[in-house]
């Protein structure tokens, strides 16, 4: 049996539920949203913090747009060590 879309299901729940989450948000970096367009002809870098549980954490793009402007954006995301422990 498969319990993974069970468990993320329920961690989607809480962390829309989690005030504190979005409260954490930097408001000088704009948050994606889903369906928006984005010019990304290059990535530079990926930061998020690296917690020691699997968890959902901010993370922040810096990339290139096909222009050459340097834009970020922040984005939610399963930690990594969520994808190392499978």
């Amino acid at each position: 049996m498969n319990i993974r879309p069970f468990s993320f299901a329920g961690l989607l729940v809480v962390v829309l539920a989690s005030p504190s989450l979005f409260a954490e948000e930097r408001s000088d970096t704009p948050a994606y949203r889903y369906g928006s367009e984005l010019d990304v002809a290059r990535v530079i870098r990926i930061e998020e913090p690296q917690p020691t549980t699997c968890e959902v954490v901010q993370a922040t793009m810096t990339y290139e747009t096909s222009r050459g402007d340097i834009e970020t954006l922040t984005f939610l995301k399963e930690a990594s060590v969520c994808i190392s422990n499978g």
